[in-house]
């Protein structure tokens, strides 16, 4: 029954002080950061460098590794690779929520990424040092559990230190990339031609220690970084990262949910490529594999410095879709190498590591950017713990177990021929995938404008700072 005239008389019948009058909007302070290029911007700038030199030094090679050492009698079993490389999956979806958690209420961001790191080096000498794969799994479990978080709050310091986010942190994001580049060049072209007289490491454990030095370097760096206090200090209850989610709308927002959901999507093709085109650039003969794919990644910075000037003229939904279009056509070229023409081949091979740069880009670091308007100033590195476990942990969590059942259902031919076969089908996974999340992309996520916060065909919803 209607009772809105009762409604309406209780309200008249109450005496004005006593009307309930909703509490004011809770405001975040004005932001005062600094630019990217003074002081403390290039601090930050230099974390991004040295987190991932510890990083790409090894993650490349590391399928190669575990190729090589794999079959009977040897230390791992065939198709082990797809395995390991769910180690950091499972670090991404563990450890980012505890981590953002920690910095958004209870310590300093650099006190954490100090820990972090010490323990990431312990993690990866121990990688070395077992014989056995499943303590080797272990101990790779457990570096990512340092660095899947380590990272997430890497990028939630420097939005939260930078005047001009949206401007500045593609630029300063390029700069972990830079550090990729140099880690892939140290081992695969500076070691092998100065050190070891030619001989490769790639498939060695050298690359695994240089690591466990890049880890500690990282880690005595962060006792100079910033000092980034936790945002809401005050909010000590468990509970409370509950409650403030809800009071922003950032868990609630359907906007920040659907990218979630997407980013899983986007990011299970990109295993396949992760674990395996090392191995693959390997079988095709090409000399210094680790060297050359950090192609990539010099396409990459060049795409997240013009990022900025990008999503000035069109919307984060138009630059993602860009993104997987490339993607798409990546996996395509590489599924059509194995039986194209020896003249044709490498064109293929170096087309499809140099567009690396513009898919990651246009994918992973619009989608970083999107989800720092959705959450605010004051739960960022909540909200890029959810996107680290949304990305790097559901989504390659997914990509690698398809990647290695992949492996074993189409790479276990005998001979050159069968082989080429199996990359073909290999590689025409993550292809379809792609163009499948492009059109889920297209068709679901709202067109968003930077300028006003609104979709275009919907309703207003709570993008934050952006």
């Amino acid at each position: 029954m209607d009772n809105s005239a009762d409604i309406t008389e209780a309200l008249v019948a109450t005496p004005v002080e006593q009307v309930p009058v909703p509490a004011a909007p809770i405001e975040e302070a004005p932001h005062q950061g600094v630019r990217l290029w003074s002081p403390v911007g290039v601090k930050l700038a230099a974390t991004m460098f040295l987190h991932h030199f510890a990083l790409g030094s090894w993650i490349v090679t590391l399928g190669s590794f575990v190729d090589e050492n794999s079959g009977d009698g040897r230390m791992f079993a065939k198709g082990f690779v797809g395995v390991v490389y769910g180690a950091g999956p499972i670090g991404g979806m563990i450890a980012p929520l505890i981590t953002g958690f920690l910095a958004d209420h209870f310590f300093a961001t650099e006190r954490i990424m100090l820990v972090l790191h010490v323990v990431a080096a312990a993690a990866l000498y121990a990688a070395v040092m077992v014989h056995n794969q499943w303590a080797f799994l272990a101990a790779m479990i457990g570096y990512f559990l340092c660095f899947s978080p380590s990272f997430a709050l890497t990028c939630s310091m420097t939005l939260h230190h930078l005047e001009r986010p949206n401007r500045d942190f593609p630029v300063a994001r390029a700069w972990s990339t830079v550090g990729w580049i140099a880690g892939g060049l140290f081992v695969g072209w500076f070691w092998p031609t100065f050190i070891s007289g030619g001989q490769s490491i790639e498939k060695t454990t050298l690359p695994l220690q240089i690591g466990v030095a890049g880890e500690l370097v990282m880690a005595v760096y962060a006792l100079f970084l910033p000092h980034t206090p936790p945002a809401k200090r005050g909010a000590s209850q468990p509970a409370d990262l509950i409650s403030s989610s809800h009071r922003i709308g950032l868990l609630r927002d359907r906007k920040f949910l659907m990218l979630m959901g997407l980013a899983v999507l986007a990011h299970v093709p990109a295993q396949f490529y992760n674990a395996y085109a090392n191995v693959f650039f390997n079988w095709t003969g090409m000399h210094q594999p680790a060297a050359k794919m950090v192609l990539g990644q010099c396409t990459e910075v060049a795409c997240m410095v013009l990022l900025p000037m990008v999503l000035m003229r069109v919307s984060a939904k138009t630059a993602i879709l860009a993104g997987l279009a490339v993607w798409t056509l990546r996996y395509a070229a590489l599924a059509a190498a194995p039986s194209a023409p020896p003249s044709i081949q490498p064109l293929l091979l170096y087309g499809a590591i140099a567009v690396h740069g513009i898919a990651f880009t246009f994918v992973t670091i619009s989608m970083q950017l999107e989800v720092d308007c959705c959450a605010g100033r004051n739960n960022r590195a909540t909200a890029q713990g959810l996107l680290a476990v949304a990305m790097t942990g559901l989504g390659y969590f997914f990509g690698s177990e398809l990647a290695g059942l992949a492996e074993a259902t189409w790479l276990a031919g005998p001979n050159s021929a069968e082989m080429a076969v199996g990359w073909q089908k290999f590689w025409a996974a993550p292809a379809i995938m792609s163009a499948v999340v492009f059109g889920l992309i297209a068709w679901f996520l709202p067109q968003f404008s930077r300028k006003s916060g609104r979709p275009t065909g919907g309703v207003l919803l709570p993008l934050g700072e952006g």
